[in-house]
């Protein structure tokens, strides 16, 4: 059974939203991930880390994958996902911290 992620797409910090979409959908599948669901935030959205753990777990996901770190506003919403959720790249894997981690 494959593992479930949603992508996570930040139009403020991306200059080719079709190439970054493209992105997540290739390293998915490369993964071997299900892909569910986009997430897709900006400067304005309102709580971005709430919206990106609840979207997660509605489509039992377990992996957000985004097209660079960049794509997490900050730091600290970085650290919060990864609590529920592995975070992938194309260069680099964070491990959920989360007491469920697969």
């Amino acid at each position: 059974m494959p593992i479930n992620a949603i992508g996570l797409l930040n139009r403020s910090v991306s200059d080719s939203w079709l190439r970054d979409e493209r992105m997540i959908i290739d390293l998915s599948r490369a993964r071997g991930y299900q892909l569910a669901h986009t997430v897709t935030i900006d400067a304005d959205t309102y709580m971005p880390t709430t919206l990106i753990v609840w979207t997660a777990h509605q489509h039992a996901a377990t992996v957000v994958v985004a097209p660079s770190v960049e794509h997490f506003p900050n730091a600290s919403i970085q650290n919060a996902v990864a609590l529920a959720c592995v975070l992938v790249t194309p260069t680099r894997t964070i491990p959920s911290l989360g007491a469920d981690a697969p």
